[in-house]
C-alpha cells in the first residue's frame, strides 16, 4: 500500500478493529516504523485532534519530528507555524511534503465525535471522505485501529466501504501459534532445562489466544525460570498463573471503583463465559446503586478499559477467565 500510495500519488484508509489485547497499538507502532523507513512522515493523532487544526498542525511536525530522530534519518527539521495559518484539518494535513501516514489509535472515540455537530465535526468529515477516496493530491494513508464500535463509527461519517483488503478484524492467535510463542519464550529467553509442554498448557488454557494476555504471563514465567534456573516445578507454574491473572486483569480495572465493579461483575453473573449481554442488562445493574449520568460515564469506560468488547448488537467480556475473574472477586454471590 505504501508503494501504490507513491506511484499514484494518492491513498486511502484502513480499519483495524479488533477486541482489547489484539496489540493493535504494537501493530501500529510496526506499521509506522517499516513506512518511516521507506521515505514516510509518521504522525500518531488522536480523533479529537481532527477538530483543531491549531493542535493537530503541531502533533504531525512534533511526532515527525521524533520519528525522524528514532529511525536515525538525518537533522531534526524545526518549523514553526504562524497562528491563524491552519484554517482546517486540509490545509494542516497537507503542510508537509513527504509522503504522509497518520496513525489514529483508539479510533472507536470517533463515535463519540460524530454525535457533535458544527462547523469543525463537517470539516472533520470533509477531511476523512477525502482521505479514505484518495483525493488529498498526494500520497496520503489513514490507519486506524480501535475497537468493536469503530466500523459504526465510520459508518456514521459516511464511511462504510473500504478498499479490498483495507479493513481487518484482529482476533485471537490459534492455538498451535499460541503454544509456539510460549515455547520460543520459555525455551529461548528462560533457558528452560526441560520441556515446557506442561506450563504451555496452564498458560495457554488462561489466555485463550490473546497476545496482551500472553504477554502477562510470559514475564512472571520468566522471571520464576531465572529464580530456579531454568527448572520448571508445579509450583513456580502456580506462581506463573496467579502472577500473570493479577497483571492483566488488573490493569483493566484499576480506574474503576469497587462498587463500579461490583455492579458490573452483577451484570454478567449468570451469563456464560464468552456469551453476549445486552446494554440493557449491563445498564440496569449499574443503575441500581448509582444514577443514569454516572452509569453512562461507568460503561463508557468498561467498553474503553476493554472489559466489554461490542459483538453485533451485545456485548461480551472478550476473555472468557477475565469473565471468571470478575465475577469470582466482584460478584455479589461470591462476596
Amino acid at each position: 500500500m505504501l508503494g501504490r500510495a507513491k506511484e499514484g500519488n494518492s491513498g486511502t484508509s484502513f480499519l483495524i478493529q479488533a477486541a482489547p489485547g489484539a496489540v493493535k497499538t504494537a501493530l501500529l507502532a510496526e506499521c509506522g516504523r517499516i513506512a518511516g523507513g521507506r521515505g514516510y512522515a509518521v504522525a500518531e493523532v488522536e480523533p479529537s485532534w481532527f477538530l483543531d487544526p491549531q493542535t493537530l498542525y503541531k502533533s504531525i511536525n512534533s511526532s515527525w519530528k521524533g520519528w525522524r530522530t528514532w529511525l536515525d534519518h538525518g537533522p531534526v527539521r524545526a518549523e514553526i507555524m504562524v497562528e491563524g495559518n491552519a484554517n482546517n484539518p486540509l490545509e494542516v494535513i497537507n503542510s508537509r511534503e513527504e509522503p504522509l501516514l497518520l496513525l489514529l489509535d483508539e479510533a472507536q472515540r470517533l463515535a463519540r465525535i460524530a454525535r457533535k455537530q458544527g462547523e469543525r465535526f463537517i470539516q472533520l468529515v470533509d477531511l476523512l471522505k477525502v482521505i479514505h477516496a484518495g483525493g488529498t493530491g498526494r500520497p496520503l494513508i489513514l490507519l486506524a485501529a480501535g475497537l468493536g464500535a469503530t466500523t459504526q463509527a465510520f459508518k456514521d461519517m459516511d464511511i462504510s466501504r473500504f478498499d479490498t483488503g483495507c479493513r481487518i478484524d484482529l482476533g485471537r492467535l490459534k492455538e498451535e501459534s499460541t503454544r509456539a510463542i510460549l515455547q520460543d519464550w520459555l525455551l529461548e529467553d528462560g533457558k528452560a532445562k526441560e520441556d515446557p509442554a506442561r506450563w504451555i498448557d496452564g498458560i495457554a488454557k488462561e489466555t485463550h489466544g490473546w497476545p496482551q494476555h500472553i504477554m502477562a504471563y510470559v514475564f512472571p514465567a520468566l522471571r520464576q525460570l531465572k529464580l530456579t534456573g531454568g527448572e520448571m516445578t508445579d509450583t513456580g507454574l502456580q506462581t506463573v498463573l496467579e502472577e500473570g491473572r493479577d497483571e492483566f486483569y488488573q490493569a483493566r480495572v484499576d480506574e474503576f471503583e469497587s462498587m463500579e465493579l461490583r455492579c458490573i461483575a452483577r451484570a454478567v453473573a449468570d451469563v456464560q463465559p464468552g456469551e453476549r449481554a445486552s446494554k440493557e442488562d449491563i445498564m440496569d445493574s449499574l443503575l441500581q446503586d448509582f444514577s443514569h449520568k454516572k452509569a453512562r460515564t461507568i460503561f463508557r469506560l468498561a467498553l474503553h478499559r476493554g472489559l466489554f468488547d461490542k459483538q453485533k448488537n451485545d456485548y461480551a467480556i472478550p476473555t472468557p477467565s477475565m469473565h471468571d475473574w470478575l465475577v469470582s472477586n466482584f460478584g455479589r454471590k461470591h462476596r
